[in-house]
């Protein structure tokens, strides 16, 4: 058995490597989507996202607590921050952890990815530390001009009718951009 060529194995490393850079850059950018969510740096944010995202959430408050809440577009995310709904008022500002890390798995196929997680979010109100939220997310990314952005997240909240379908979906991404 010969070794392989140090051109063969520099490719390896050279493929690794890039594999490894993609992960630490999804990472960075859903750890600066809780950043930016909990600091209101709301242009910060939307230079997160493709033009053409789509959010679909479950939002948990009134009579369905599952009621998915979708928008599509950088327009609609914009309306649904100008009026700080699903809790996201003033009162979050430098009092709110959006987690965004835990138990991520990243696939990542060309310029496309999939990125699954659980995500919390924290809220200080007065001496109390409440859990506002649990979710699953499933996070469609494509890089476009050398970055790495947000086309699509869905999150459920646990319990949602459709939350094994959230973790089902890490299967290898799918063209989206």
């Amino acid at each position: 058995m010969t070794e392989p060529g140090i051109a063969d194995r520099l490719a390896r490393l050279e493929r690794r490597l890039a594999e490894l850079e993609d992960e630490k850059q999804i990472r960075e950018l859903l750890s600066r989507y809780g950043y930016y969510a909990d600091a209101r740096l709301d242009e910060e944010y939307f230079a997160l996202f493709t033009d053409d995202c789509v959010m679909d959430v479950s939002v948990g408050r009134g009579e369905d607590p599952y009621e998915i809440v979708r928008w599509e577009g950088l327009a609609q995310m914009r309306e649904f921050l100008s009026v700080r709904t699903a809790g996201h008022g003033d009162g979050f500002a430098g009092r709110s952890l959006h987690m965004q890390g835990n138990n991520l798995s990243v696939r990542v196929d060309g310029d496309d990815a999939v990125a699954n997680n659980y995500s919390f979010i924290l809220h200080q109100d007065g001496p109390e530390l409440k859990l506002v939220s649990a979710s699953l997310n499933d996070w469609r990314l494509v890089r476009r001009d050398g970055r790495w952005l947000i086309h699509e997240r869905r999150r459920r909240m646990v319990g949602a009718p459709d939350t094994a379908d959230i973790l089902r979906a890490t299967e290898a991404p799918q063209g989206v951009g």
